[in-house]
Formats: C-alpha cells, sequence, structure tokens
C-alpha cells in the first residue's frame, strides 16, 4: 500500500520541522474550502504517525479541493514522501504545489525541495508553439487574448492556442479584450460594440464615432474622440463629458478609485470619474510627464529627473521623490516599485518610502516578471538575466530574439511570445536551483572542442540550439568549426555575426568570442562599448590616443583608448535628450543640452563652463579659435574656444540657418534659402542686398571659392564665391539627397554625395559628374574621406571607394554590421550596431 516504512526515531526527528512548516504557511490553509479536513491530515501524520490514512485524505483534498486545497494537500504529500526518502514522489508533488502557490517565500522554499529531490537537468524551454496567422496585436495580461490578421481571437491556455468564441470580422478595429468580452468598432468606425465571450448574440452597441483613444475597466469604458469623450457602461449606458481631453494622452490599464487619468499638454495629470465624468483632481508638476503608474492606491510619475510618488489623500505634495536617470520603465516587483533606466541600471524602491532597496546594471531593454517572486532583464538581443526579489542574479538564458511583449505567467507554463511565428512556454517555476539542460551541454561540447574532437561536437550544438536558441557557447562553435574547415565565407559570416550578437549579453563569453573574431577579420582589436541598449548606432571621434562617442541615453560622453579599445572613463555631459547637436574637430567635441552648449577641450581632457544660448541650438561650425552657433529661433554666435566666451551675438534670422565661413566671410542660408553674408569680426552685414533660392535648403557647405547647397528638391546649387553676380549653377538628383561634403582634390575642389538610393556620386565644382558608385546597407550614408579615399560602411563590410576612380581598393569584413567610419592615427574605426568596437590598420 502506501507503507514508507518511516522509522520511529526518523518519524520523531522531522516531527519539528513539520511542525515549523506548518506554522510558516497555516494562516493560508485555514482559509481554504477544506481547512478542516487539511488540519486532520497533518494531525493523522503528526500525532498519531497514520502515513497511510494521512496520504488518502491528502489526496481526496488534492482532487476535491479549490486552488488553496490543492496546493497545500500536494505540498504536505510532497513533504511526507521526502520524509520517506521517496525523492521522485516528492518531488512529483511538490511540484504540483508549485503551480498553486502565491507566496514568494514558499515559491522559493519548494525550489530547493525540487533541487534536492531531482538531479536532472532543467529544460527551460519546454515548448514551442507555432501560430498559423500572424499576429496582429497582443493584449497582455493573465488571459493573454491575441488578435490574429485573420480576424481569429484567441488565449493562451495549458500549452495551446485556443479560439475563443468571438470572432473578429474583415476591417472591424478591436479596441481591447479580457476574460468577458471584447470592445471593438464597425468598420465604419461610427459605432462601438461589446460583445460578451459567453453570450456572443447578447452584443451592446453605443453611437460613439472616431475614437482616438480608449481604455476599458472590468465594468466601464472611456472612449476619446475630437467632440469630447465617453464614460460608457457594457451593459449600455453612457455619459458624455464636456471636457475636451482630445490633446490629452489617456493612461491605458492605469485606474485609481473610480477615476480615469489622462496625462495633458499642461505637464498636469487629470482624474475623471467614470461614474460622473467630470474632473475630481489633478496632480500638477513644472516638467512633463514621461511616466504614470499607479499601484495599491499611490501614483508614481516621472518627469524631469525625478520619480514622485503621491496619495489620493494629498495630490499637492508627494509622499516622496527621488532623482532619477532616463526611465525606461517603471512598474511593481514584489510590493514595490522598480525602474529601469535607458543605462540600463535597474532600482528597486521602496513603495511608501521611496528608500532604495537594491539596485544593479545589466545590458537590459526590458525589465518583466517571470516565475513567482522574479524579474526577468530582457536585452535587445534575447538573453534574459532572471533575478530575485532584491534582484541578485538567480539564472541566465539566451531566446536570439527579444520578446515582442510582456510574458504571460499562467500555472504551469510563462509565455514568451516572439514576432508573429512562434511562442515559447518556459518553466514556469525555475529558479536557478538546478543546472540548465543547454548549458550541460555547453560544457560537454566545450570540453570535447579542447580535446579537438569535432566530429562528436556538431549534434551536440544542434541539441544545445533546440534547447536554447541563443546558447553564445553554441554559436560560437559553431562559427569556430566552419572557420576550422574553411566553409564558405557567407556561412562563416552569418556564423560570426550570431556569436557576436549573442554574446553581447555575457561579458566572459565576448571577451572570448572577439578574441578570437577579430583575429578572423584581420582587425587591431573588437571590442565591446558599453553604451546604452536605447544608443543602436554610436558616432566615434577622437584626437591624438583616445576616441570618444557621446550615449544620449545615458547623457555620458565616452572616452576609449585608441590603442587597445578599453574605456577610459566617462562624464555626465548633462541633459541632451535623444537628438544633441554634436561637432568636433582635432581639439574640442561641442555638445547641446538644451539652451546651453558644452565645449569638450581635448588637450585639457575637461569640460569648460557651459555656455548660455539665446535659443536651441541648430548646428554648430568649427573654424580655427572660434565656434559659430546657429539657434533654432534665428541667432548666431561667435565664441572663442581660448577663453570660453561669446565673442558676439546678433539676431539673423527668425528661423534655423546654416552657416559657412570662406575667408573672412560668414556665408548664411536659411531654410527658406535666403542668404546673407556677415563680417567674421563684428558680426554685421557685409551689403544689403539678399540672394534667394526658391526652396527648402537642407544643408549648405563651402571650400575655398565654392558654395554648395542642398534643397529639398533633390537639387545641388553651386556658386562660385569670387562671381559678383549669384547664379549657382542646378544639378538635379534622381533621389533625395542624405549627405554631401566638399573636398579637396587634386588641387580642385570636389563635392560627394550620397543619395537615398545608397548611390554615392563625385562631381566638380561646376557640376560636372565624375563618377558614380552604387551602394548598399550604409547606416547614415555619409563616407569618411582620407588620403584619397571615400571609407563607407556597407552592411557587414567597410570599403574605400577611390576618390580618383570611384572604385573599390579596400575592404574589411565587418559580420553583424558596421556604423560611420572614423579615422585616427592611420586606423580605421567602427562601432556596430551590437556596441563591438573595431579598430582595422591602414
Amino acid at each position: 500500500m502506501h507503507n514508507l516504512g518511516l522509522k520511529e526515531n526518523i518519524f520523531k526527528a522531522w516531527i519539528l520541522t513539520i511542525l515549523a512548516l506548518c506554522s510558516l504557511f497555516s494562516n493560508q490553509a485555514l482559509a481554504s474550502k477544506m481547512a478542516s479536513q487539511l488540519q486532520e491530515a497533518i494531525y493523522l501524520f503528526e500525532m498519531k504517525g497514520d502515513v497511510d490514512d494521512a496520504i488518502r485524505l491528502l489526496e481526496k483534498i488534492s482532487r476535491q479541493g479549490d486552488a488553496d486545497d490543492k496546493e497545500f494537500a500536494f505540498f504536505y504529500l510532497g513533504k511526507i514522501y521526502d520524509l520517506g526518502s521517496n525523492k521522485a514522489q516528492a518531488n512529483h508533488f511538490y511540484s504540483r504545489s508549485q503551480a498553486f502557490t502565491q507566496n514568494t517565500s514558499k515559491s522559493y522554499w519548494l525550489a530547493q525541495r525540487d533541487a534536492a529531490t531531482s538531479f536532472a537537468p532543467e529544460r527551460l524551454l519546454q515548448k514551442t508553439i507555432p501560430l498559423r496567422s500572424p499576429i496582429r496585436k497582443f493584449f497582455d495580461g493573465k488571459n493573454a487574448n491575441i488578435l490574429f490578421e485573420n480576424g481569429h481571437i484567441a488565449k493562451i491556455e495549458s500549452g495551446m492556442i485556443i479560439e475563443i468564441a468571438s470572432k473578429l470580422n474583415e476591417n472591424e478595429h478591436l479596441l481591447q479584450i479580457n476574460a468577458d468580452g471584447m470592445w471593438f468598432q464597425n468598420p465604419t468606425r461610427d459605432s462601438l460594440f461589446y460583445k460578451p465571450h459567453n453570450a456572443p448574440n447578447q452584443e451592446v452597441s453605443f453611437e460613439v464615432k472616431n475614437i482616438s483613444q480608449f481604455t476599458a475597466t472590468s465594468n466601464n469604458a472611456i472612449a476619446i474622440t475630437d467632440k469630447g469623450f465617453s464614460i460608457i457602461d457594457r451593459k449600455g449606458s453612457i455619459v458624455k463629458g464636456n471636457t475636451d481631453y482630445a490633446s490629452c494622452q489617456l493612461i491605458n490599464d492605469q485606474f485609481i478609485n473610480d477615476n480615469f487619468i489622462f496625462n495633458c499638454p499642461d505637464n498636469a495629470l487629470h482624474f475623471v470619474s467614470a461614474s460622473t465624468a467630470t474632473e475630481t483632481f489633478t496632480i500638477a508638476l513644472y516638467d512633463i510627464i514621461q511616466k504614470v503608474f499607479v499601484f495599491k492606491n499611490l501614483i508614481y510619475l516621472v518627469s524631469g529627473n525625478e520619480l514622485f510618488c503621491y496619495s489620493l489623500q494629498n495630490t499637492k505634495n508627494p509622499l516622496w521623490k527621488v532623482a532619477i536617470g532616463n526611465i525606461e520603465s517603471l512598474q511593481n516587483f514584489e510590493n514595490n516599485i522598480v525602474t529601469l533606466e535607458a543605462s540600463g541600471k535597474i532600482t528597486l524602491y521602496n513603495r511608501t518610502t521611496g528608500a532604495i532597496l537594491s539596485s544593479v546594471r545589466a545590458n537590459a531593454s526590458n525589465i518583466y516578471t517571470l516565475a513567482q517572486g522574479t524579474l526577468g532583464l530582457f536585452s535587445n538581443e534575447g538573453s534574459v538575466i532572471t533575478v530575485d526579489t532584491l534582484l541578485r542574479p538567480l539564472w541566465g538564458f539566451n531566446f536570439a530574439k527579444a520578446p515582442m511583449t510582456q510574458p504571460v505567467a499562467k500555472r504551469r507554463f510563462i509565455y514568451v511570445p516572439f514576432d508573429n511565428k512562434k511562442i515559447y512556454a518556459i518553466d514556469a517555476h525555475y529558479y536557478g536551483q538546478r543546472p540548465l539542460f543547454s548549458s550541460k551541454l555547453a560544457s560537454q561540447a566545450v570540453h570535447l572542442a579542447k580535446r579537438n574532437r569535432w566530429d562528436n561536437i556538431s549534434p551536440i550544438l544542434d541539441s544545445i540550439i533546440k534547447n536554447e536558441p541563443g546558447n553564445a557557447e553554441a554559436h560560437f562553435l559553431k562559427a569556430f568549426n566552419l572557420e576550422r574547415k574553411k566553409s564558405s565565407e557567407k556561412d562563416r559570416q552569418k556564423a560570426w555575426a550570431e556569436a557576436v550578437r549573442l554574446s553581447t549579453g555575457s561579458p566572459q563569453i565576448a571577451r572570448i568570442v572577439l578574441k578570437y573574431y577579430r583575429k578572423v577579420i584581420g582587425a587591431t582589436f573588437a571590442s565591446q562599448l558599453s553604451v546604452s541598449p536605447k544608443t543602436l548606432y554610436p558616432q566615434l571621434l577622437g584626437s591624438k590616443k583616445n576616441i570618444y562617442t557621446v550615449d544620449p541615453a545615458t547623457e555620458q560622453l565616452i572616452c576609449i583608448n585608441a590603442e587597445t579599445g578599453e574605456q577610459r572613463w566617462s562624464k555626465y555631459i548633462g541633459k541632451i535628450g535623444n537628438a544633441p547637436v554634436i561637432q568636433s574637430d582635432e581639439n574640442s567635441i561641442v555638445i547641446s543640452t538644451g539652451y546651453q552648449m558644452n565645449i569638450y577641450d581635448m588637450n585639457k581632457d575637461s569640460f569648460n563652463k557651459p555656455l548660455q544660448l539665446p535659443g536651441k541650438a541648430f548646428n554648430f561650425t568649427i573654424s580655427g579659435d572660434y565656434i559659430y552657433a546657429a539657434t533654432w529661433n534665428g541667432f548666431l554666435l561667435k565664441i572663442s574656444r581660448n577663453t570660453n566666451s561669446i565673442v558676439w551675438s546678433r539676431k539673423v534670422y527668425s528661423m534655423p540657418f546654416h552657416v559657412v565661413k570662406l575667408n573672412r566671410t560668414l556665408q548664411l542660408c536659411n531654410l527658406d534659402g535666403e542668404l546673407t553674408r556677415l563680417n567674421d569680426d563684428n558680426g554685421l552685414t557685409i551689403d544689403n542686398t539678399t540672394n534667394k533660392i526658391q526652396v527648402n535648403i537642407t544643408a549648405m557647405e563651402g571650400i575655398d571659392s565654392t558654395l554648395v547647397l542642398v534643397s529639398s528638391t533633390n537639387k545641388l546649387f553651386l556658386q562660385n564665391t569670387k562671381r559678383k553676380e549669384f547664379s549657382p549653377i542646378q544639378v538635379l538628383m534622381e533621389y533625395p539627397i542624405i549627405s554631401m561634403q566638399v573636398l579637396r582634390d587634386q588641387n580642385e575642389d570636389k563635392i560627394i554625395i550620397s543619395l537615398a538610393d545608397q548611390s554615392i556620386l563625385l562631381y566638380s565644382n561646376i557640376g560636372t559628374p565624375l563618377w558614380k558608385f552604387q551602394g548598399k546597407k550604409s547606416i547614415f550614408s555619409k563616407p569618411f574621406i582620407y588620403d584619397g579615399k571615400a571609407w563607407i560602411d556597407q552592411g557587414s563590410e567597410l570599403i574605400a571607394i577611390s576618390i580618383k576612380t570611384g572604385k573599390i581598393v579596400k575592404t574589411f569584413n565587418t559580420p553583424g554590421g558596421a556604423g560611420t567610419p572614423f579615422i585616427l592615427n592611420h586606423t580605421l574605426f567602427t562601432a556596430s550596431p551590437k556596441h563591438v568596437l573595431y579598430a582595422f590598420p591602414l
């Protein structure tokens, strides 16, 4: 029967352990449906030693009880078998209990017992669910509803896609869906409908047209139109509001004390009653409110560089506030508040006091809750580091791609959706206590590689990638093996690109991969750049022995040793926004920060005191000892680099403009094509005559006596400044002009341009076409001119085009992509979209 053969002395030794565990979780057991029978089973086992009767009663409870009953019945069954050294049965019941528990401490304890009763490695990726139709929209939440392109609506349950009764007809617009029903508009958008899942024929309609914003709670919904807003009860009632919130942002899925929330341009949150459709109160701040989150009747919001917490009892003064960086995510985690900054910094705050409980930094672009009491730190490349309630690492894994939306945790699986093709179902109760199956296989593969037994490795690598699609070690060994076998260049490049990409989430593996990879591509070094995941294409600057890059997301200037690729330091610049104006030469880096300009002196290795501008910077021009700053509101300032002071300032236009210095003259042209010449010494107009090109001007450059303007009509305008009359030569291009540069080659002024079709063309200063090169896959389509060559990125390679012939004269392979080249000390540098810095000797 069920006799476990427990010896009396062993039984007595474990009685105290059982009593302690009963005490720990008894408050939950007493709340269950079959609480008295649970206590009877515990009494039978603890006090009477009647193991068989206790097991029979617990098995009955596990079949007939509610979720709480099942959790405790399985738990005690697991413990009884554990005490009897029946590890297989104990593991089975511990796992069953873990599927029902909502208690974080108990989840961690059960995970420990799971590891103690089973020595099998963890197969984290349990199932891949293929999708028959692409996903049109994925609705977050516990039900994980999916709208497919074919109009079918489904939920994920028990590792399967299950279609629900409702189906969206062609051209109908689904607004929101939950466990009870769905809200949608008809194809003409002149009516709103609510359809319950369990009674699809009982559809309710509302006369609400052209909805621009919408969100719903369990009972009510709010719809924003260009004519106002309406509060809607799904049973059929509707209350129209008088206030215009069309310019505000409705906060989706955030609802507090019967109030919907609007984030409005007046830098305030407006709370609107769902019962009366009237505004109940506001929270006003000085800066724009960037993020809003409601948790347990407290309101958290990000404004400026601060995180605020408000209660409804006092909306005038925050309960607390803390200084923060650029926030990407704000959410709750284990009854506290967690933030992810653009720099990859994750911080856990006490929700009521704002005290920092823990802080870590990771290569994370998103954070999502996973198993009970764990948080997943996901990178853009698909790697995840899972941390505990104090942000301590538990385990790591790589899916090879970033999830398309938040994973959905159910009883048995956590569902992680990827693009439109598949959903991964992973174990919902893994806490890193047992080794991953893919990691164990990877260790075997490394062991074989060290012994040069490559014939046995390929099947193992395939198995690793099946169980962990983005395992960096497997992809590295795959690339190394292809290189060893001298496979086709295409296959080798593809394999190395994947190995480099997938190693970025693990610095230790990345160092090994890049060490071998740089030898393959002939680079002096290949090293990781410590920039934010938000900075996709780092731009390189430099002087002497240093390379610099600006990371707008973290608002840092980063200095890198040009000889080794190692980071020397990073310095905080100030609030520079997502697209700062940056200009540099061999001595200075000029960076805009709002209404200020910051000059970093590369010779002094320090920032000068910031200079105040009369408007936001539009562009900077560096010439000799001076910097010229043009602002969006039409001011031009001349700044001395020697004294870090403004020489003169003048209002020239009422709009942005371009600046070129030719000899002692400043040539200006605003966006409307109006040209003006100023005296460089004093900023005064040289003559009162104004020339104008009757089109919008997007760029202007000059060299010697050649002035070149680019128009929005795909034309180049070439003007010889030695001529008194204004009669520019016009050259029409087939495609929009992306970049234009002037250069001196063989004692002649020349113009090199890049077009939207990726072609690169060279012209003389009088508009004579000299050659055309058809490029491909360049990020910014702006060549770097050096030593008679135009260097440019072309997807997975860097090429040098001869200025003389327009032909390729040099190529460097960069599997995985490259950015705009930069050359310093006869070395070519480029940063890939995956934040790898390459250096190639020239």
